[in-house]
């Protein structure tokens, strides 16, 4: 007959045990969640929060560059700073840095096929055939 233990191991739970180094770590512990660290600092928001300010941040300098006179490096940049947005916002707010590699793949081959495809096409002369 198998024995039933009150108590499940320490590595099994969530909530600390009194008297064991994991309530000592959980009590010193800061929530988390609330911060961010960035290239080595700690920003006292939560994730979502940061990646808001900067996609706010790219757009504020995306609408600067817009209202410049026109020339290719301005284009140049406003497509970069698109790509910035759209991998920040699929990275994050759509959770794919949590998924599968394949889950990346998926995304990323087309991408680059249509990426491919699209300059393929833009260097083909117009006309006299």
């Amino acid at each position: 007959m198998a024995q039933v233990h009150e108590h499940a191991p320490a590595a099994f739970t969530d909530k600390a045990i009194p008297g064991t180094e994991k309530e000592a770590v959980d009590a010193a512990a800061p929530h988390n969640h609330d911060v961010t660290v960035i290239m080595g600092r700690t920003l006292p928001f939560p994730v979502y929060t940061v990646v808001f300010g900067i996609l706010a941040a790219i757009t504020i300098v995306e609408v600067i560059i817009s209202e410049l006179p026109e020339g290719t490096i301005g284009n140049i940049l406003l497509i970069v700073l698109s790509l910035i947005k759209a991998v920040l916002v699929v990275a994050f707010y759509m959770h794919l840095r949590e998924e599968s590699p394949l889950y990346t793949a998926i995304l990323v081959v087309p991408v680059v096929l249509v990426v491919i495809a699209t300059l393929f096409l833009t260097s083909v002369p117009l006309g006299n055939y």
